[in-house]
Formats: C-alpha cells, sequence, structure tokens
C-alpha cells in the first residue's frame, strides 16, 4: 500500500500544537502541503485523518521527528523566552517559524550540554555573577571586561571585526557560557539568551551584520548577569526601549567602547570639534573598536563630547537610509568550520570529549553537531588549531 493512501490516526490537538509551535497559521501548512485550508482544518478537528504522507512532509517542513505525530496527547513544552522586543502596550511583533526553530534548536544543543557535562563530571554553572538593574551599567561593564581579559590595545589590534567576534565569543565560552549562531529574521530578532536549563546560553543572528553581532553578543550577555533572558532586538540607538533593554544597550556600548579609551582618542576629539563629520570618519573610529559606526556615534554622545540635539540629527539621517545590515549567514566553505562557527568551541568540545570517553557514538556525535561523520575529524583539527592560535 503507498504512502499517499494510508491514512494515519494522529490526535487532532497533537497536530494543532505541532503547527502552532512553529510559529505557523493553518494557511502556512495548506500552501506548503498544496492542498486548501478546509483539508488542514479538518486534520485538527479530527473530521478527517491525514495520508503518511502527508505526515512525512509536515515532518520535513515543521522539523519534528515523525515519531513527534504519534504522540498520545498534547506534551508540554517550555514557554517561549520572554519577549523583549515590543514595550507593554503596544503591539507584539512576530516570532514566525525561523526564529521559533532557532529557540527550539539552542534548547536543544543547551540540553545535550547540560547532560553531557554532568556525564563529564565538568563545570554545570557558567562563573557570571547577578547583578541588580539598579547597578551603574559603565561601571558593571569596566568590572566585565576585566573579567573577559582583553584590553583595548588587543581589541584595537585584531585585524577585523570577524576575528574580534571570535575572540569577545572565546573569552565568554571560558566563562561556560555557551555561545551559537543561527539564522533569523533581522527584523524579528537578533539575539536571545537562556537560562532555564543547564549552561546559560547566548544566540546571535547570523544573517545580522558582524558588526550588529559583536553588540548583541554583549547585550545578551548583560542579560544573563541581570537574570533576565529572553527574546531581543537591540538596536545601538534606541532611546525608547524598556529599562532591561536600555541597560542592556548601555552595558554592550560601554564595554566595547570604554569612555577612558574614547576621551584619549584622537580622532574622537577631532570628530567633537567639527562642525559636521562624514561616515567615513565614523567608520574609521569605529574600526579601532571593531563596532559599527552606530555605537561609536551613540558613545560619543553618552560621553559628553557631542550634544544630543546633534547625535539625534545624524541618527535621523541614518534612519532614512536603506538598511543593509542584512546578509546571508557565511561560516566558510567548510562544514566543520560551519559546525564550529554556529554551535561554538565550548558545545563542540563538550560533545567531541564525549565520544572521546565512549559516552556517546560516532552517530550521535554526528547529529550533534549537524555534520557528517566524514567531517568530524576536520571539526577536531579545526578546534585544536584554534587552541594553538
Amino acid at each position: 500500500m503507498h504512502s499517499n493512501t494510508i491514512e494515519v490516526n494522529v490526535k487532532p490537538s497533537v497536530l494543532q500544537w505541532l503547527r502552532e509551535s512553529a510559529g505557523l497559521g493553518v494557511e502556512d501548512v495548506a500552501r506548503r502541503l498544496r492542498t486548501s485550508e478546509t483539508a488542514v482544518q479538518a486534520w485538527e478537528s479530527g473530521d478527517r485523518r491525514p495520508t503518511l504522507r502527508t505526515l512525512e512532509e509536515l515532518s520535513v517542513f515543521l522539523k519534528r521527528p515523525l515519531a513527534a505525530f504519534l504522540l498520545p496527547q498534547r506534551p508540554s513544552e517550555p514557554p517561549l523566552p520572554t519577549d523583549f522586543r515590543s514595550l507593554p502596550g503596544k503591539e507584539k511583533l512576530p516570532m514566525g517559524r525561523a526564529t521559533r526553530l532557532a529557540i527550539r534548536e539552542a534548547r536543544r544543543m543547551q540540553a545535550l550540554a547540560g547532560d553531557l557535562t554532568a556525564q563529564l563530571a565538568l563545570p554545570s554553572r557558567a562563573r557570571i555573577r547577578k547583578i541588580a538593574l539598579q547597578t551603574d551599567p559603565a561601571a558593571i561593564a569596566e568590572v566585565e571586561r576585566t573579567r573577559l581579559g582583553i584590553d583595548i590595545d588587543e581589541q584595537a589590534g585584531w585585524a577585523s571585526a570577524h576575528a574580534a567576534f571570535s575572540q569577545w565569543r572565546r573569552a565568554i565560552e571560558q566563562l561556560g557560557v555557551l555561545v551559537f549562531q543561527l539564522p533569523m529574521p533581522v527584523e524579528e530578532a537578533r539575539g536571545f539568551s537562556l537560562t532555564d536549563r543547564g549552561l546559560p546560553a547566548i544566540v546571535v543572528n547570523s544573517s545580522d551584520a558582524i558588526t550588529a553581532r559583536i553588540f548583541t553578543l554583549f547585550h545578551e550577555y548583560a542579560h544573563l548577569l541581570l537574570d533576565a533572558a529572553g527574546v531581543c532586538l537591540p538596536h545601538e540607538g534606541a532611546e525608547d526601549h524598556g529599562q532591561v533593554e536600555k541597560f542592556c544597550n548601555h552595558f554592550s556600548g560601554a564595554l566595547l567602547v570604554p569612555k577612558a579609551a574614547l576621551l584619549t582618542d584622537e580622532r574622537a576629539k577631532q570628530i567633537a570639534r567639527a562642525t559636521s563629520v562624514a561616515d567615513a570618519d565614523l567608520e574609521q573610529l569605529a574600526a579601532r573598536f571593531k563596532v559599527s559606526k552606530q555605537v561609536v556615534w551613540r558613545r560619543l554622545q553618552v560621553c559628553g563630547l557631542i550634544s544630543t540635539i546633534r547625535y539625534q540629527a545624524k541618527l535621523r539621517s541614518w534612519e532614512q537610509q536603506v538598511r543593509t545590515s542584512r546578509k546571508k549567514p557565511s561560516f566558510g566553505v567548510s562544514p566543520a568550520r560551519r559546525c564550529v562557527g554556529q554551535k561554538g568551541r565550548l558545545f563542540t568540545s563538550v560533545v567531541l570529549e564525549a565520544k572521546e570517553r565512549d559516552l556517546i557514538t560516532y552517530s550521535d556525535m554526528a547529529d550533534y553537531l549537524s555534520v557528517r561523520v566524514k567531517h568530524l575529524d576536520r571539526v577536531q583539527g579545526l578546534l585544536r588549531e584554534q587552541q594553538n592560535g
């Protein structure tokens, strides 16, 4: 009998849950399956039963195992992380399939890391402190930068913003924080953080510009310090966010562009004295700190080098320009580099050590790292190279 004709008895509530948990409407499923919305509604109401072939297609589309469709009842899942993207009383921003899948994948990797670190008897808690929202974000940023062990000369000496992201990420991972890069629509989320199980995790949007990812990395790090994990859409110059987002934006800017370094920078002084500033001048200053021109412009205002009126005028001019921060995710051509770029050194090394101690199989390792078995040796070699570098 063909899978197109075999009907499967699926609980309607389970079918509805699988669709809704992916952030999809009935019309989305109907469009993907090339069927009518009425047919989808009939499956979810129990009036009709889907075929095995339909479930196979849905399994691929919803990125769920086929066995999930055979659950006896709708399971309980943790709620989505706190949404910091919209102010109370305002219309909530959408959270579509790609963002929800990124959250699900990050939680899966976080849970795996927790299980494996327990089996390996490795530290299961990150070495980060907890702070109160009432503290000074600039003072906290100064302390945290010292803990990360990177001074301004080292930062200025990095070859590129990509090198900067790699080094900052490595410093945070050494504190026991998982850092992932996953693709999401930039207009929906630039990053999120998770603290609900095992090691805390930071996820940055791999579809974003590299300097934006650096800013988001420390914005989410501040969320971990505040013990206020959630989904964010940080903007370097935003002033209309809630108190938590304002704190995290200020913290990220202060850590990446310390006030003392900015006040003694000759180019910053020239910009402060000039009656008009070209974007090229700001970009040169930003290149020293490996951040965006928006970040240094904001820091110039916060540190008192330019007036609020001047700051806002240029901000409005930028807002009228077409945003070009969106990009296709790219971690290099090799599957090994893509793996480490997405999963991070901490998660990847935990998985590799688990295999070395025969706690998992080669098949498990390939599944956890999302690479084929034939690429695992190269992943191990890449980690060694980066460790030695």
